[in-house]
Formats: C-alpha cells, structure tokens, sequence
C-alpha cells in the first residue's frame, strides 16, 4: 500500500501515541571481564550504518482473530494488518533489493504506531535501523490508526499485542516477500527481536512484553517512546525482567512525563533505562515532525487540538478495557488527563534535536540487549549524557 501525502501528514499527529544522575548513581558499575570495544559516540550512532535500505509493502491477515465492531463499522472475523518491512539490503538497482547477505543473521524489531498515527511513524526509526542491520516492521493497527473503521478507539488497545506477536510470526516464516522471495526470512535472527512503539504504541510495546497473559515471550528487548503507563503497576512489571529503555519529554502535554515514564521506571526491574529529553515533547517524535513543525513554539499545541477533537468524538476511551484488572497489575486511577495547559504550551526541544536523541538512544539500547554489544551499553550508562546536555539518563542494569 503506498500512502497519498495527505495521509501521511495526518499520519503526522498520531500519539502513536545527558548527564547521569548523581553522575552515574542511578546505574551499577561495568561488569568485570575482558575490556569491551570503544564506547561509541552520539555522532557514531547517528551516522548512516553499512547496508542499503529496502522496503516492501505487504497486507498480513489473521483469520483467528476478529476485529470488535466500532461505532458504524460491524466488525470483522479477521485483523488486517497492512504492514511495511524494512531491512539491510544489497547495493543494487534491483527493486526490490534482495537482503543482505553479509552480516546476519539480523535482529527483528516491531514498531507499533500511536492513537490516530500509521505505520509511517516510525519511518526514520526504521530506516536507520535498518542500515544498521535490522529487520523492522511496522503495521497499521486495525482501529486505532488514523483511518480505521468506525474512527480511531482506545478500546482495541487489549488486541494489539497480539497483533505484535502475529507480525513477527508472518516475518520469521517469509510471509509476504515479494517476487517470489527476496531471501529475507532466512537472514532474521529468531532468538533476538525487539519492539518499539510512540504513546499508545508505546503501551502496546510493554504489554507485548510484560502482561502476564498477552506477552510474547520470543522479545528480548523494548524501547518506548512516550507511553501511557500510569495505569501499569509493579505487580504488572513483576512478570517478567526484559531489557526496557523509555524516552520520554519532561514537558509532554499528551502523557505526562512524571505519571508516566518516571512512574514505568520506576516498577519494571532491572535492566531498564530512562532517557529524560530535557524541554522534549509528545508529537514531534513522529516521523516528518522535523519538517513541518520545524517553525512551531511546542508541535504538542497542534498535538493537543487533534487529540482533544479525537476524545470528543470517540466512544470509548478506556485503556485498559479487556487487560485483565487488578490481577494483572492494571490499575486507571490516578492517570492525568492529558493536555491540560490549553493551547499554548511551553517552548519545547527542536523536533530534529529530539529525533537524533531518540535514534541514538533507541540503536543503542537494541545493540546493547539484542546483539549483546558491551559498548553500547556503556554509552547508554555514561556517554549519551555527559556528550548531550538536553538528555538525561537514570538506569539500572541489575
């Protein structure tokens, strides 16, 4: 599926939704054992990797699960799940190109897109992942995504994970290459995916990871931008103990910074990260925020009129309808409203400047967990901060 520009830019509002504490004191020392490679730079992790990049477009379909009816639309006996892949690919004019050869097997990374956002948010993630030797793919969740059936809703947020779990199953088994294989599926490394996701993907990226029934145990690191996670509490993180890296603004009209990341970090075990933006945002971690709202005062004004347009028209907006209470650590009260400052809000981190920091700490975090680089883990606990005055890290690696 190729997307018209009017549709990315409204892609574009989706919620899809550094230096170290104590300088260091939030972490633990290096483990003993033989000296890791040099401790990369913001500069290094923001360079342009050794592969090519190739891209196809594929629609998976889940015939054992249905889609809920919404509002006007009656419902679905299957989820379609029109998805990009993005991978390392052959330097050739071949389109598209064949995967890369050399260099695998590669890591696996699911992106999952916020409320009201698409697949094409993540792209600049994905692209420079993918450069760097990794697989990601990215699918338009059935209805929360800025054109789904019956308008966007909170309540399917319950089926995402499972969405998750059936896209990394259609990538591993080559579901969906095109021209007959592109020798894709043979290149993934099986035993290191991860999944990231912006504001409500972000949430589906730790209940994909974390809930006690709807984890997928195949993912063994995760990154979230920006997630709703007031209403996740330490029983819910209590599960399992799955490398966890949060970015999030300290200034995020959309999901609150304090309720929200400090409170997500705070519950999950160790090893976790929380890379503070300092000035940082909700909206302008989407993909094309560097362009058009390059000129704006804070993109969250923006940000907060769709949503609160969004909330006006919806029929539900319950997040955690269908995740299982109490028992499994799920708990609303207490949660910010968002957007609560009005129409103007407060100066904010350039949108490129919060994207470098999001690809720098995200390529780390993943080199770190899923291909077990010692150095990148360093520049997580030590370099990104004390290189980049805007960011700070709190961690604890065990």
């Amino acid at each position: 599926m190729r997307y018209s520009r009017f549709k990315r830019n409204w892609a574009l509002l989706g919620f899809l939704l550094i230096l170290p504490l104590g300088s260091g004191g939030c972490g633990d020392d290096g483990e003993a054992g033989a000296q890791p490679a040099a401790v990369p730079t913001t500069a290094d992790l923001l360079a342009p990797g050794p592969y090519a990049v190739g891209a196809f477009d594929a629609v998976f379909t889940d015939p054992s699960r249905p889609t809920m009816a919404n509002r006007n639309f009656p419902g679905a006996p299957e989820r379609r799940l029109p998805t990009t892949v993005w991978y390392p690919a052959e330097a050739t004019n071949e389109r598209p190109p064949m995967a890369a050869r050399n260099g695998g097997p590669f890591p696996l990374v699911v992106y999952a897109h916020g409320f009201l956002g698409n697949r094409a948010g993540g792209t600049y993630l994905a692209r420079h992942l993918a450069s760097h030797g990794y697989v990601v793919a990215a699918a338009d969740f059935p209805l929360t995504s800025f054109n789904a059936p019956g308008g966007a809703t909170f309540a399917d947020l319950a089926n995402q994970p499972g969405d998750v779990s059936f896209l990394i199953s259609a990538v591993l088994s080559g579901d969906g290459e095109p021209n007959g294989g592109i020798g894709l599926a043979r290149q993934i490394h099986a035993d290191a995916i991860g999944v990231m996701g912006l504001s409500l993907g972000g949430a589906t990226s730790l209940l994909v990871t974390f809930h006690p029934q709807l984890h997928d145990p195949r993912i063994a690191a995760t990154v979230a931008h920006a997630p709703p996670a007031c209403f996740l509490t330490q029983t819910f993180f209590a599960t399992r103990s799955v490398p966890l890296l949060i970015v999030h603004g300290d200034i995020d009209a959309i999901v609150p910074y304090q309720a929200n990341a400090v409170r997500a970090f705070e519950r999950a075990q160790p090893p976790k990260y929380l890379v503070t933006l300092l000035q940082g945002n909700h909206t302008s971690f989407t993909d094309g925020a560097e362009r058009l709202f390059a000129d704006m005062s804070n993109s969250d004004d923006l940000g907060c009129s769709a949503l609160l347009s969004a909330l006006a028209n919806s029929g539900n907006t319950d997040l955690t309808a269908g995740l299982g209470g109490a028992e499994a650590g799920i708990q609303l009260g207490g949660c910010p409203l968002p957007c609560t400052a009005g129409p103007r809000n407060p100066p904010s981190m350039r949108p490129q400047r919060q994207h470098d920091l999001a690809l720098a700490a995200t390529l780390a975090h993943f080199e770190a967990w899923l291909r077990r680089r010692e150095e990148f883990r360093l520049y997580l606990e030590n370099a990104l901060a004390a290189e980049n005055g805007d960011a700070r890290v709190e961690w604890r690696s065990r």
